[in-house]
């Protein structure tokens, strides 16, 4: 897929079936983030929180800040 099958708003030929024949490009249409002000703040810059990553027991992001949080702050969030 290049760059351009991405923000051009076209759906890719090469998506593959889901359940009742949708694609993954037709289900990605549909999904909205929450407003800014219903989302959880970051505890260490304040701004709204959309992702958190984790990666293993300690390691969580938050996004798109990018700021580290603790366990404790994860479980806040």
């Amino acid at each position: 897929m290049t760059d351009d099958e991405l923000t051009d708003g076209e759906p890719s030929n090469d998506a593959e079936p889901l359940n009742d024949g949708e694609t993954a490009d037709s289900v990605l249409e549909h999904v909205e983030l929450a407003p800014p002000a219903s989302r959880s703040q970051c505890p260490n810059c304040g701004d709204p929180v959309a992702t958190v990553t984790s990666r293993g027991p300690l390691d969580h992001t938050a996004g798109p800040c990018g700021c580290s949080l603790t366990p404790g702050q994860m479980r806040r969030l």
